[in-house]
């Protein structure tokens, strides 16, 4: 069985739940993923790769926040 990490079983929940397509609006931000209502086009949730260090958090490497 394939395992899917926590931004992707994300990303297809809000896919199936809200019917919403992830942009990807920022060339510097590659990996943020814009959600809009399909209706409005109003952001509802975006998935951002945040430095642990700008959490203030120990370690290496990023968190996703949503």
């Amino acid at each position: 069985m394939e395992q899917r990490s926590q931004r992707q079983h994300l990303i297809e929940y809000i896919q199936d739940r809200y019917a919403a397509e992830p942009e990807y609006l920022w060339a510097k931000y590659p990996n943020y993923a814009v959600f809009r209502q399909p209706a409005s086009r109003k952001w509802f949730a975006i998935i951002m790769d945040v430095p642990r260090k700008s959490l203030d958090l120990e370690g290496e490497g990023t968190l996703d926040v949503v």
